[in-house]
């Protein structure tokens, strides 16, 4: 038996950051190649290195975290199908599975195994959101996956160096804007490449015939670092349960978080059943990865994610529920039910972490702009905006930005030069932000509306959140407001708001987006009045809102 190499933790510590370095390089291939604003510009994708086994490595820093957990199960789910030992250089493998992969079609996975050697030694993967794949434009109306586009199966995209035209094919003639769609693809195909030259030459550089023993090393210290978190919790049960905006009636999600010695179990049991319609159902594999990622953020912030990270959750819920969907189950608008599952676990360790847990948030919303123009060609953009953070122990709300997610904010700019919208206003809203001892952060507002002189209506696809549940505060904080949608400055309600499509005929017609700010921490009474001052003298608070 070949005894495991152990490197001195100066080595390992250089190793372990070259390789995220590679993921990293890796990403800014995709972010300088790929052409939608999904991707190039909302950054809607992930990059991560894994062993010949399928197991986490090493990610890109600015990947996409929920793709960081749902990446080992998909590469394991291709070794499955497709064995090491029969795959050759230039293999390339795709799918969009919902269930392998990050729970809707939107997101397409490409996947290249290393070679070093004359074998497997890794993979690279990115996954990406795609402009489109097909389907239903209004989300909220399709009745099961069939509806909402293009189901990839695993496949071989390339064939020892040859591309499957026949897949190719299905994929241009199934979604709209193919050419930005497979260009899309291209770029991912394009940073695993590079993601697989520098690894080799990693190996070369190391002397290694392969990383069974990098990968070990940094994957134990990871573990290591999670169980001593988890053993500094008390032991014990914790509960919680929260309501999500649904579609014709609120989803209700229940969690008991079970501490015990170094590990922790999770289990959804009492959330709802899935629902019939509206794509508002996770996979399994989506839950996981949206339970992962929040307690990596609580216990274990410091220490890069990989295949450590996750050995010591367990992760349930009861199948045909909500939160593990079965096919054909629509899934297309999950993120509505799975951004609520940090509010969930941290309403649950708030007695165990109140120094760490966030109040709510007001989470992200999308606008989607498709159609054509009169000379025939066709713009397909998306416009992503966040709500403000929730507040936490200590610390105001810190920003707009899109947790759970990591996506970021589109600019005005790029949105404006792929559609003929014209943004009127994106600022931040007065007193937008849930009141306590520390406030959350501020939400926004969006006025949107038909470029001057287009000639034709423009439709926005909007499926938008909190319109009846808004950021919940936490330990005496106060709410966060609702997300509120106006036409022509009326306020429509939930069930106008219905299939999520709103059309404008002309440049006086408006959009106007209320997004809301985070939930407050602590008492309101018990601000700091240097606080209370500072908000007022931004203009963003007035002095009868801190009164109220």
């Amino acid at each position: 038996m070949t005894r495991a190499r152990t490197f001195d933790p100066v080595s390992l510590e250089i190793m372990w950051s070259r390789l995220i370095g590679i993921a990293d390089d890796m990403w800014t291939t995709v972010l300088r190649t790929a052409v939608s604003t999904i991707i190039g510009a909302a950054q809607d994708f992930g990059c991560e290195i894994l062993d010949a086994e399928g197991h986490s490595v090493a990610h890109s820093n600015r990947s996409m975290p929920v793709f960081n957990i749902v990446m080992p199960t998909v590469t394991r789910a291709v070794i499955e199908r497709y064995p090491v030992e029969t795959m050759r250089p230039g293999d390339v493998f795709v799918t969009n599975d919902p269930w392998l992969c990050a729970g809707h079609l939107d997101d397409i996975a490409t996947i290249t195994p290393v070679f070093h050697g004359g074998r497997v030694v890794a993979f690279a993967v990115t996954v990406a959101h795609t402009s489109s794949i097909g389907g239903a434009l209004a989300r909220r109306t399709v009745r099961d996956i069939y509806e909402e586009g293009l189901r990839i199966p695993l496949l071989k995209l390339y064939d020892a160096g040859e591309l499957n035209e026949t897949a190719w094919a299905f994929i241009r003639e199934n979604v709209r804007t193919a050419d930005m769609v497979l260009t899309d693809i291209e770029a991912t195909l394009t940073a695993n490449d590079l993601g697989a030259r520098r690894i080799v030459a990693f190996l070369e550089e190391y002397g290694l015939p392969d990383l069974v023993d990098v990968a070990r090393a940094i994957q134990e210290h990871s573990e290591r670092a999670m169980r001593e978190a988890i053993r500094a919790l008390p032991d014990g049960d914790y509960e919680h349960e929260v309501w999500a905006d649904g579609l014709d009636e609120p989803v209700h999600l229940r969690c008991r978080v079970t501490v015990r010695g170094d590990e922790i179990t999770v289990d959804y049991a009492g959330s709802d059943p899935e629902r019939p319609r509206g794509g508002i159902n996770c996979t399994l594999t989506y839950t996981k990865a949206h339970t992962v990622y929040p307690l990596k953020c609580l216990l274990s912030p410091t220490v890069p994610a990989n295949e450590g990270t996750f050995r010591p959750f367990t992760i349930t819920a009861p199948e045909g529920s909500i939160l593990n969907c079965r096919v054909p189950a629509s899934v297309g608008s999950r993120v509505r039910t799975g951004w609520h599952i940090h509010s969930l676990l941290f309403g649950a360790l708030e007695r165990a972490l109140p120094d760490r847990v966030q109040a709510g948030n007001g989470l992200m919303n999308s606008v989607h702009v498709y159609g054509q123009e009169p000379n025939g060609r066709f713009y397909n953009a998306h416009f992503f905006i966040a709500g403000g953070r929730g507040a936490s122990r200590g610390r105001d709300g810190i920003g707009r930005n899109c947790f759970p997610s990591s996506a970021r904010n589109v600019p005005v700019e790029v949105f404006e030069a792929r559609t003929p919208v014209l943004i009127h206003t994106r600022e931040l809203r007065e007193d937008s932000a849930g009141r306590g001892q520390w406030r959350g952060a501020f939400g926004h507002r969006l006025e949107m509306g038909v470029l001057p002189g287009y000639p034709a209506p423009v439709s926005f696809f909007i499926d938008p959140d909190r319109l009846r549940f808004p950021p919940r505060g936490l330990s005496g904080g106060e709410d966060g407001p609702l997300t509120e949608v106006l036409v022509n400055g009326r306020r429509l309600t939930p069930e106008e708001i219905g299939a999520g499509q709103i059309t404008l005929s002309g440049p006086d017609e408006r959009l106007v987006l209320h997004i809301p700010g985070g939930g407050g921490y602590g008492p309101p009474d018990q601000r700091d009045p240097a606080l209370i001052e500072a908000d007022i003298r931004s203009g963003l608070v007035t002095p009868q809102y801190v009164d109220s």
